[in-house]
């Protein structure tokens, strides 16, 4: 069993909500009274414990100490030929090893609609305690894919990849973000290409750039996601017309 680790209250409400089964909780004894509900909500939890809040700040991961700390049930990933395919909108990570950015693109898809995001190689879990807290609890929602490699991709003929490059690519304005796709962001250094050399022929590749001042440097790879999926969803609620413009 995999377990995913919840720092704070806000995420400890979020893996409840999702469903996810709490195995251990450890509540700060000074500053969450008996009468707490996270308190009554875990009553059967086996595992529960009222600790110092020093004891609570040497095993936090945060900056500051939280009032509770939750372990819970991973939920078993989703296999990539289960999902359905072509996605409305999917996001494809490959290389994204900061976890960081990793749990932001999470929380980025979820807000502007993805079906899923896949993690290719070399991109980091999207349960380690960096990417959770920087869903802000989107990873217990959101499908996440793991170990999906291009040659994975290949294998769905009909696929459309739109692919974040740094130039060269046709304006994030006037691609067609519309249609089905797959939105494949690499790392900052590598980029995408090398991912996108193993597709092969079977998948739509469109390679597409920010537009932005000439002098400036390239967005890092969180940002850049976010400004690709929201003008997808832009175009999608302007009409199929939008990314012809």
């Amino acid at each position: 069993m995999r377990l995913v680790v919840a720092e704070g209250e806000d995420l400890f409400d979020a893996a409840y909500a999702a469903g996810l089964r709490c195995e251990l909780v450890l509540f700060d004894a000074e500053r969450v009274p008996a009468d707490d509900p996270r308190v009554r909500l875990t009553s059967r939890v086996t595992q529960r414990y009222s600790v110092p809040g020093e004891m609570l700040a040497r095993v936090s991961a945060m900056g500051h100490a939280p009032r509770v700390i939750g372990v819970f049930a991973q939920p078993e990933a989703p296999g990539f030929r289960t999902v359905p395919m072509p996605p409305r909108l999917g996001l494809w990570l490959a290389g994204v090893g900061d976890p960081g950015n990793v749990g932001t693109l999470v929380r980025t898809g979820a807000a502007f609609g993805c079906d899923w995001v896949a993690l290719g190689p070399g991109s980091a879990d999207a349960m380690n305690p960096k990417a959770v807290r920087a869903s802000m609890g989107g990873v217990f929602t959101m499908p996440i894919l793991e170990g999906v490699r291009a040659e994975d991709l290949a294998t769905r003929p009909g696929l459309r990849v739109v692919a974040g490059v740094v130039n060269g690519g046709v304006s994030h304005w006037d691609a067609d973000l519309v249609s089905p796709l797959i939105l494949a962001l690499g790392a900052e250094r590598a980029g995408i290409e090398p991912a996108l050399d193993a597709l092969g022929s079977s998948v739509e590749v469109v390679r597409v750039t920010i537009a932005q001042e000439p002098a400036a440097e390239s967005l890092n790879v969180a940002a850049a996601g976010a400004v690709l999926l929201a003008e997808a969803r832009r175009q999608r609620a302007q009409g199929p017309s939008a990314g012809e413009a």
